[in-house]
C-alpha cells in the first residue's frame, strides 16, 4: 500500500514536471521495483540529448533506440542517484573523460549497438575511474573490426565490475590491464557478432588471478581451442561454446584439459561443427575415443551437453572407474549426434554414483521395422539380462541410440534404479517383448513408441505398476489387438494419468479400455477412428483429449452431452483437427455445439467439414451463415408438409359436401355397421315343415323317388318335399315348385344333364337364386350327377351356394352310404338348428 501511495505521488509530480519542461513529453514513469525510485522510459523517441529535468529521485533511465551522438550528463544534474542506465542502439561514437561523474552512483551501463571503436581515443584512460560501483557493463556489438588491442588501461579501473560483454577480435589478446578487474565473475564474448576465431593457450592469461566463473564463447566462429586453453581459470564454474560452429567434438573435449583439477557447475557444447549443416565431416574429429576422454577425466562437472555435434563414436571410458567426472557428473546429454555408440556405456552407468539425468538420444534416427521376428527356442532356459543403475538415476533417455535391438530372448533385470522415474527407449528396433522386466516399479514415465510391438505380451506392462505417463505412439499394433487384449493390458496401471497411442492406425478398442486408470489426457491422433473409440463415462477425470487426423465425421448428440459434463468439472479441452467432419443438414446441431459449447475446442478455426452437396468448407462458415443454411435444409420439408395439408383440407371439405349430399345414406351405413337397426329375426328349421325341397327333372324319377329317398328319409329322418308325391295332382307346376321351395329349410337340386335341359328345372333355379336372398347362407345343396362337371353350373347358381354345399356323385361311387350320410349332414347341420 504504501509503495502504491509512493507511486501515486511520483506519477502526480511527474505529470506537473511534464508540462512545465515541455521536453520529456514522451518518455514513460514508473516504478522502479529493483532500485525503488522511478523508472524513467525514453527509448524509441528520437532524442538527440539526454533529457534534462527528469524526476530527482530517478534510479534507472531507459535511453535505447534514439539518435544520441554524444553521451552527456549535466553536472548537479538530477541523475545523481542513477543506478541503471541503458544508451544501446544510439550512435555513440566516443566517451569523454567527466562523461560519468554526475552519475557515480551507476551500477549497470548498457552500451552495445553504438560505434564506440575498442581503442584509446573512444574509451580515455580515465573515462570509467569514477563508476567505483558499477557492477555490470555491456560494450557488444560496436566495434566491427577483426583485429585490434583493447584499452586495457580504461578497463583496469573498473575494480567492482562483475558482469562484463564485449566485442572480440579474431584473435583477441586481454592485455595486464584486465588483471585489475579483480571482481570480474562473468565474461561474455559469446553473442551474434563474435569474431573469435581461435583460443590461444595465452588469450586468457591476464585472467589467471581473477575470478571468472562464467565464461560464455557461445555463437563465436571458433575454430580451433588450444589443449591449454582455459587452464588460467581457475575459479571457472560455467563455461559455454554451444554453437562455436568449425569446432570439432575432439578439439572441444581436449581443451578440457586445462581445467583438470576444477570443480564446475557447466559445461556446455551444443550444437558445436554445424558449419553449412555439414553432416558428416572428418569421422576422426567426431570420434571421441578413449585418448580424448581421457582429458576430461580429471574435471569435476555437474552438468556436461553436447547436443548436436554429429558425434560417431562415443567410448564407454567416458565414465570410468573412481575418476572425477565419474564421481561429480549429475546431468549429461549427449542427445541427437549421429551416435552409433559403445554399449558397454550402459553398463558403465554404475560407475557415476552421482548421476541424474542421462540422455543419448537420436531424435533424427526412425527405425526400420524388420520384416520377419526371430523365434525363441522354447527348449532352452530364458537366460536374465541384467543392468545396475546409478541410485540417484531419475531420466534415462536413449531414443533411437540402440537403432537394432531386435528380439529380447530373456528377462530383464535392472538393480539399484529406486529413484528411476522416466525412461525413453523409443526407435530401438525393439521387438514385441514376451518375458519380463524386473526392478521398475517405481517408473512414473515411459516412452516405447516406434518399436515392432505387433505381438506384444498383454502383459508386458505389469512391470511398471507406478506408471503415470505411458506413450506408444508407431508400436504397430494388429488391428484387433486393443479390442481384445486392451483392457488386460492396461489393468495393471491404476496411477496412468497421460496416455499417448497415436499414429497407431488404430480404428477399434475395448470401450472399457480406460476403466481402471486415471486419465487426464488421451492422444489418439493420426489414427482412423470414425467415433470416440472408448466409453467417456469410464474417463471422469479427463481433461484433455486429442483425436486430430481421424476419420471423425460428427460428435453423437450422448457424447456431446458426456463432454459438456467433462467440461464444467475438469476444464476439458478437446483437438478435433484435420478430421473431415460433416456438417450437412442432419448435423447442424453439431456444428451449432462447437461454437456454443464450454469444451476448449483447440484449433477450432482451422476445421474442415463437408456439406450435403459434397463442398469442403469450414464449420465457422456454417455457423456464420446458419440462417441461411437452416432455411434450405428445412425449405422442402416444410414445403411437403405445407403440399400434405393442403391436399388433406382439400379432400376434407369434398368429404363435407359429400356428407351433406348423402347424408341419409351415410347414416344408414353406420347405423347398419354398429348394429343399430331393427332387423327380423333369421328364421330356423323348425319354422319350416320340410326339411329340403328335392329339385330334379322328370328323367331322374326313379332315382329321386326310390334309392336317394330311402337313404335320406328311411335311414337319416330327413324330411324331403318331392313333387311326384308331395303336390296336388291337377295343380300349377310354377306354384308348386314355388310353395315346395318356400315351404322347406333348404333346398336340394340334383344336377344331372337332362335336368339342366328342362325348362321347369330351370324355372326351380331361378326361384331357388330368389328365395337365398331370404333364407340363411347355406340353404342350398348341388349334388351333380352322373356326367356333369363344374363348367356346367349356372354362374347365377353358384352366387348362392357355398363350396361345402356342392357334392359329386363320382366321388362317392364306392361308397354310396357315405355321400348320403354328408348330405344328410349338410341338410341338418347343428349350426342351423
Amino acid at each position: 500500500m504504501l509503495i502504491y501511495n509512493l507511486e501515486m505521488t511520483n506519477n502526480i509530480l511527474l505529470f506537473f514536471v511534464c508540462l512545465s519542461g515541455g521536453v520529456i513529453w514522451a518518455c514513460t514513469f514508473h516504478h522502479d521495483v529493483k532500485y525503488g525510485g522511478i523508472f524513467v522510459n525514453c527509448s524509441n523517441n528520437n532524442l538527440s540529448n539526454v533529457p534534462n529535468d527528469l524526476p530527482q529521485n530517478t534510479t534507472s533511465l531507459n535511453l535505447s533506440t534514439n539518435h544520441i551522438a554524444v553521451l552527456h550528463i549535466q553536472p548537479n544534474s538530477s541523475l545523481n542517484a542513477l543506478k541503471y542506465l541503458d544508451v544501446s542502439n544510439n550512435k555513440l561514437s566516443k566517451l569523454q573523460n567527466g562523461t560519468f561523474e554526475s552519475i557515480n552512483s551507476l551500477e549497470e551501463l548498457f552500451l552495445q549497438n553504438n560505434n564506440l571503436m575498442l581503442d584509446s581515443t573512444t574509451y580515455p584512460d580515465d573515462v570509467f575511474l569514477p563508476l567505483q560501483k558499477l557492477q555490470k557493463l555491456h560494450l557488444h556489438n560496436n566495434d566491427r573490426k577483426s583485429e585490434g588491442s583493447y584499452p586495457e588501461t580504461a578497463f583496469g579501473k573498473l575494480r567492482s565490475v562483475v558482469e562484463l560483454k564485449i566485442d572480440t577480435y579474431e584473435t583477441s589478446t586481454f592485455g595486464s590491464g584486465f588483471a585489475n578487474m579483480t571482481s570480474l565473475k562473468r565474461l561474455l564474448l559469446g553473442f551474434n557478432g563474435c569474431k573469435i576465431s581461435r583460443v590461444l593457450n595465452q588469450t586468457l592469461r591476464s585472467f589467471k588471478h581473477i575470478p571468472i566463473e562464467d565464461l560464455d564463447l557461445s555463437s563465436c566462429p571458433l575454430a580451433a581451442l588450444d589443449k591449454m586453453s582455459f587452464v588460467y581459470l581457475k575459479s571457472l564454474k560455467d563455461l559455454n561454446l554451444s554453437q562455436s560452429k568449425y569446432v570439432s567434438p575432439v578439439e572441444a573435449v581436449t581443451s578440457m584439459y586445462g581445467l583438470n583439477g576444477l570443480n564446475l557447475t557447466s559445461i556446455l557444447f551444443d550444437e558445436m561443427y554445424n558449419f553449412l549443416n555439414f553432416q558428416y565431416g572428418s569421422i576422426e574429429l567426431r570420434t571421441l575415443t578413449k585418448e580424448v576422454l581421457d582429458n576430461l577425466q580429471g574435471v569435476c562437472v555437474e552438468q556436461m551437453s553436447m547436443k548436436k555435434n554429429k558425434i560417431a563414436w562415443i567410448d564407454s571410458s567416458i565414465l570410468k572407474p573412481n575418476s572425477r567426472f565419474s564421481n561429480c557428473i549429475v546431468h549429461i546429454d549427449l542427445s541427437d549426434n549421429d551416435f552409433l555408440g559403445d554399449r558397454h556405456i550402459l553398463f558403465q552407468l554404475v560407475f557415476a554414483p552421482q548421476l541424474v539425468f542421462v540422455n543419448i538420444t537420436n531424435h533424427l534416427r526412425r527405425n526400420e521395422f524388420f520384416s520377419s521376428m526371430p523365434q525363441h527356442n522354447s527348449l532352452l532356459s530364458v537366460p536374465t539380462f541384467k543392468f545396475t543403475f546409478p541410485p540417484k538415476l531419475k531420466y534415462f533417455y536413449i531414443h533411437g541410440t540402440l537403432s537394432d535391438m531386435g528380439y529380447i530372448n530373456g528377462n530383464i533385470e535392472i538393480k539399484n534404479a529406486v529413484s528411476l522415474q522416466s525412461v525413453n527407449l523409443a526407435f530401438n528396433g525393439w521387438y514385441a517383448f514376451q518375458y519380463n522386466i524386473y526392478g521398475l516399479e517405481n517408473l512414473t514415465d515411459l516412452d516405447i513408441s516406434g518399436n515392432y510391438f505387433t505381438n506384444m505380451n498383454p502383459g508386458f506392462l505389469k512391470s511398471f505398476p507406478g506408471l503415470r505417463t505411458l506413450t506408444m505412439s508407431q508400436i504397430g499394433f494388429s488391428k484387433y489387438f486393443l479390442l481384445h487384449q486392451g483392457r488386460q493390458m492396461f489393468l495393471p496401471l491404476r496411477k496412468l494419468e497421460n496416455i499417448i497411442l497415436s499414429r497407431n492406425d488404430l480404428a477399434v478398442m475395448d470401450p472399457k479400455i480406460f476403466s481402471v486408470n486415471q486419465l487426464t489426457a488421451i492422444d489418439l491422433s493420426f489414427n482412423r477412428f470414425e467415433s470416440i473409440p472408448f466409453d467417456i463415462t469410464t474417463t471422469p477425470s479427463l481433461q484433455h483429449l486429442d483425436l486430430r487426423y481421424n476419420s471423425l465425421p460428427v460428435l453423437s448428440e450422448l457424447e456431446r452431452t458426456l463432454f459438456d459434463s467433462l467440461a464444467a468439472t475438469n476444464n476439458f479441452t478437446l483437438n478435433l483437427d484435420n478430421n473431415l467432419l460433416a456438417c450437412g443438414c442432419e448435423n447442424l446441431g453439431f456444428v451449432l455445439w462447437l461454437f456454443h459449447t464450454d469444451v476448449k475446442l483447440e484449433n477450432r478455426d482451422a476445421y474442415t467439414c463437408v456439406s450435403d452437396s459434397g463442398h469442403i468448407t469450414r464449420p465457422s462458415y456454417i455457423y456464420d451463415h446458419y440462417d441461411e443454411i437452416w432455411r434450405k435444409c428445412s425449405g422442402p420439408i416444410w414445403l411437403s408438409l405445407s403440399v400434405s395439408a393442403f391436399a388433406l383440407i382439400i379432400l376434407f371439405m369434398i368429404l363435407i359436401y359429400l356428407i351433406n349430399q348423402r347424408k341419409t345414406l351415410l347414416l344408414n351405413i353406420i347405423y347398419r355397421l354398429f348394429g343399430l337397426v331393427n332387423v327380423a329375426k333369421p328364421p330356423k328349421r323348425t319354422d319350416f315343415p320340410n326339411d329340403a325341397y328335392i329339385g330334379y327333372s322328370d328323367c331322374d324319377y326313379q332315382y329321386i323317388c326310390h334309392t336317394m329317398r330311402e337313404h335320406l328319409e328311411d335311414r337319416h329322418g330327413v324330411k324331403l318335399f318331392l313333387k311326384d308325391r308331395d303336390s296336388i295332382p291337377g295343380g300349377q307346376i310354377a306354384d308348386d315348385i314355388i310353395n315346395g321351395i318356400d315351404s322347406s329349410w333348404k333346398t336340394l337340386l340334383i344336377l344331372s344333364r337332362s335336368f339342366l335341359e328342362d325348362q321347369w328345372c330351370s324355372f326351380t333355379v331361378n326361384r331357388v337364386v330368389y328365395s337365398s336372398s331370404i333364407l340363411p347362407a347355406g340353404s342350398v345343396v348341388l349334388l351333380l350327377y352322373e356326367d356333369v362337371r363344374q363348367g356346367d353350373i349356372s354362374p347365377a347358381l353358384l352366387n348362392v351356394v357355398e363350396e361345402r354345399h356342392i357334392f359329386c356323385v363320382k366321388k362317392y361311387m364306392d361308397d354310396q352310404r357315405r355321400l348320403w350320410r354328408d348330405v344328410s349332414q349338410c341338410i341338418m347341420t347343428k349350426s342351423e338348428l
